[in-house]
């Protein structure tokens, strides 16, 4: 055989070979990436149906309290009024206004939790307790959605940044994810009027 000839299939195979690796590299990051969205996506919608939960909870535990609490109307009015937020930035489908809603709420919730734990007519109360316990209930399932949330983001955007997946995930669509991060002074406690 000519040596032009064998060189010219050797050049032939190699291109062929590269082409096959960098088509499985390249696809292959596209599939790890849709699958990872799709994982974040599951998770948020996990949260979604958590929120939503505690969301119909509240009316009850609203109206439980309103036999009892006659001069903390105030709170209840402002879980009502938070409660309405909530519903409205659900509806706009926005993960950065559900996020702030949810915040808000979360800590109206934690100032009727207190109040109401202040009120030993209400811990008679077995209807309220239960409530409350329920209410509790659902803010841990909260808290380990979102846990499980910020970890599917976390793996996302951090195949997102490494290489190859960086040199065409935003070109692919494949934006940055936002974590549900807690709202500001979030750590402290709530403050009950008494």
């Amino acid at each position: 055989m000519n040596s032009k000839l064998i060189a010219v299939v050797i050049i032939i195979v190699a291109v062929i070979v590269v082409g096959i690796v960098f088509a499985m590299l390249y696809f292959g990051t596209y599939n790890d990436l849709v699958g990872l969205e799709v994982t974040v996506d599951e998770k948020w919608a996990d949260v979604e149906a958590v929120l939503q939960r505690r969301f119909d909870l509240i009316p009850n535990v609203v109206d439980a309290a309103k036999l009892y609490i006659e001069y903390e109307g105030s709170i209840l009015e402002n879980i009502t009024r938070l409660r309405s937020q909530w519903a409205a930035a659900q509806t706009t489908g926005n993960e950065n206004a559900i996020v702030n809603a949810t915040s808000n709420l979360d800590a109206g919730i934690s100032r009727l939790i207190v109040v109401m734990e202040n009120y030993p007519e209400l811990e008679s109360s077995e209807i309220v307790r239960d409530l409350i316990t329920e209410l509790e209930g659902s803010e841990n399932r909260i808290s380990t959605e979102r846990i499980r949330y910020n970890g599917a983001v976390g793996d996302y955007n951090s195949a997102r940044r490494v290489f190859p997946a960086n040199l065409w995930a935003s070109g692919w669509g494949f934006e940055t994810r936002e974590f549900f991060e807690a709202s500001i002074g979030a750590d402290n406690p709530p403050a009950v009027i008494q």
